[in-house]
């Protein structure tokens, strides 16, 4: 009877720490190699922490393991030296160079042992940065005493201590907001190169780098004052007032890459749900007034990629929007937790809240379920997730109005990306299947964001939605919990091509693609001349031989014959469609190449051509510019909106601004 009674407060306890969030799934849904329990306490006054950790590693290889690789992120943060800060003298236009010695911040391993005893502690030194400086410490390395076998589980006890920084980027504190994000010590991702050889993927933390880790369970125990709101990775277990001002919340995490928290004494909390997914947001009080608008956007795109990719499996999302002053923590995607922003008034005709929220909650499923390498392939993350963003907000606020409506001018998600590619002084600075430290601080986002984005947008129309949707949600189901690389999705897109779409068009589109991400042409076609003339009937002598001929005097019927001249301008080679549209309403398609430099149609019809338009379905997206693909004898007023976007681009320098980390 008395077990009986414990079971039954043990599992009351436990539906009451649940709440409306159970952590704790039937099936695992990853091979979970990697596994955390963190004890850690925040020291407020000092901005440091203090923790215990286990990890619990499984060797999935064929391959002996002879060492451990440990990012420590927040050593980019601890001098100019680091591969994060070096070269530079200002981050997303923040100076960092008169801090105090209290504003930088580290990260410290006191102690690493296995579970046999062995310390490992002796032994450790920080690996050789990709960069070569000398005094990076963004990864450790820990030679151990005897190699994890192959389906061996080992088992490590560490003891580590932090200084959080002052944020420059991401992780640290603003005043009294903080958050804490790749802020323990945390293994790399033990896997087969390219090359086919085995070994830790464990790159060091560069500035125009996001992060890589392997899926796992996190049982996270965080204690801090009580005066903090908190929202994390997973769900709350449980929490326990410990009776001197402290409190410490128990989260769960399973199958997940990482784990992030955030707290702030002012976070005012708004709930929701969809489905079975409980929506936490923690907003400041400042812009509490936007949390509707949050909230709309976050449950479309939940309902959007659930119908046009797979399943959230997660019981619960939180949204953490900073405080202005803590802005360069915002903007940013972790599993289960994202963090967002804005400013204190921002129009509802200007959605970029909306925008922003539905970007970085994308992200759970191109860098959190299918977890690609965001450093050597970011395209994988960013470029996919930036195309559903616009997707999903142009579905939700309408084409041509869904981003902005401001005093007659519209705009939407689909253009401002194309524009950020397209405005590029110059398009052909890289291809864009590299990693991530190769970037340039101007070219990063418009070549890996937005020409990816707009290059999936192209193979769209060319497929149709249909068609894309079924060969993205089989890449999805295929790889999710997997690690997925670049050549990966390509073999799922061939496939798909190839099964559903006809042999020409599926060689064309498998091309395109293949240009769009591997190389740097330029695609640009354009319409420069169009000409009608009236050709005299036929006049002189006709006939074979001398004693048959016959004489016309020119006064028969004449004939019209009109011209196209239309111009390969870039150096990227694809079939375009030109729609002729004739005087008296009639039309007709024409079809070229694009091998040569010019080509011109001429055409004999009964009215004179009066227009003619490359691409006419605007299927092309990366045309460099739409604005020379037509042109016509008889202007109209009408088409001003192929100038909304040039006239517009201080928009696109204005999101840019504020969506610095994004």
């Amino acid at each position: 009877m008395r077990t009986f009674i414990i079971y039954i407060l043990l599992f009351l306890a436990q539906q009451q720490a649940y709440g409306q969030c159970n952590a704790y799934f039937g099936q695992p849904l990853s091979a979970r190699p990697a596994n955390y329990t963190i004890h850690a306490t925040l020291d407020d006054a000092h901005k440091s922490i203090d923790a215990t950790q286990v990890i619990t590693f499984q060797n999935q290889s064929p391959e002996p393991i002879q060492e451990l690789r440990i990012y420590m992120y927040l050593n980019a943060f601890k001098n100019t030296e680091s591969t994060f800060l070096s070269g530079a003298s200002n981050i997303f236009g923040q100076s960092f160079t008169d801090r105090t010695q209290d504003e930088w911040g580290w990260i410290e391993v006191d102690k690493i042992s296995r579970e046999n005893g062995a310390d490992l502690s002796a032994n450790k030194f920080y690996a050789k940065s990709d960069s070569g400086s000398p005094n990076d410490q963004s990864v450790l390395v820990v030679p151990l005493d005897k190699p994890i076998a192959p389906s061996e589980t080992a088992v490590f006890n560490l003891k580590w201590r932090s200084k959080m920084p002052k944020t420059i980027a991401r992780a640290g504190y603003s005043r009294d907001f903080y958050l804490f994000c790749h802020w323990f010590p945390q293994l790399g991702v033990f896997e087969k190169s390219k090359t086919g050889t085995w070994g830790w993927n464990c790159h060091q933390f560069h500035r125009n780098n996001e992060f890589y880790a392997d899926f796992g369970v996190y049982d996270v125990h965080i204690t801090t004052e009580n005066k903090f709101v908190m929202g994390a990775s997973g769900c709350l277990v449980n929490e326990k007032n410990n009776n001197n001002g402290t409190v410490t919340r128990h989260y769960h995490a399973a199958d997940v890459i990482d784990f992030a928290w955030s707290v702030y004494p002012k976070f005012t909390v708004q709930e929701d749900r969809w489905n079975d997914v409980q929506i936490q947001l923690l907003i400041a009080p400042e812009h509490a007034h936007l949390g509707k608008r949050y909230l709309k956007a976050l449950k479309f795109a939940l309902e959007y990629l659930d119908q046009h990719v797979g399943k959230y499996p997660y019981p619960t999302i939180t949204v953490v929007d900073p405080p202005f002053h803590g802005l360069r923590s915002g903007l940013m995607e972790y599993p289960t937790l994202v963090t967002v922003g804005t400013f204190y008034a921002m129009p509802n005709n200007i959605r970029l809240p909306e925008s922003l929220v539905v970007h970085e909650f994308t992200h759970q499923y191109f860098m959190g379920m299918l977890a690609s390498n965001e450093k050597e392939e970011p395209w994988l993350d960013e470029g996919f997730v930036t195309y559903f963003e616009d997707r999903i907000i142009d579905a939700l606020y309408g084409p041509k109005q869904a981003l902005v409506d401001v005093m007659g001018y519209r705009f939407d998600n689909r253009e401002l990306t194309r524009v950020e590619y397209t405005a590029m002084a110059n398009p052909r600075e890289g291809i864009i299947a590299r990693p991530g430290w190769e970037f340039s601080e101007s070219n990063f986002k418009a070549l890996i964001y937005s020409k990816t984005a707009t290059t999936l947008r192209t193979v769209e129309a060319l497929m149709g939605t249909d068609k894309m949707d079924k060969m993205l949600q089989t890449y999805f189901e295929r790889w999710k919990f997997k690690h997925p690389r670049g050549t990966d999705f390509l073999t799922v897109l061939q496939q798909e091509l190839a099964a559903s779409t006809d042999s020409v068009t599926a060689q064309h589109t498998f091309a395109l693609f293949n240009k769009g991400i591997f190389g740097t042409a330029v695609l640009d076609y354009a319409v420069t001349r169009i000409t009608n003339e009236q050709l005299m009937a036929a006049q002189g002598v006709f006939g074979q031989n001398a004693a048959d001929l016959t004489y016309k005097d020119g006064s028969g019927p004449t004939k019209l014959l009109s011209k196209v001249t239309i111009q390969r301008k870039g150096d990227w080679v694809f079939p375009v469609e030109v729609l002729v549209r004739f005087e008296d309403g009639a039309t007709q398609t024409l079809y070229w190449s694009g091998e040569e430099g010019m080509k011109v149609f001429e055409i004999s019809a009964a009215s004179s051509v009066v227009s003619a338009q490359i691409d006419p379905q605007q299927k092309i997206s990366l045309d460099i510019d739409l604005n020379n693909n037509s042109l016509t004898l008889q202007p109209a007023a009408a088409p001003l909106w192929k100038y909304a976007a040039k006239a517009l681009f201080w928009i696109q320098q204005l999101f840019q601004t504020i969506g610095f980390l994004m």
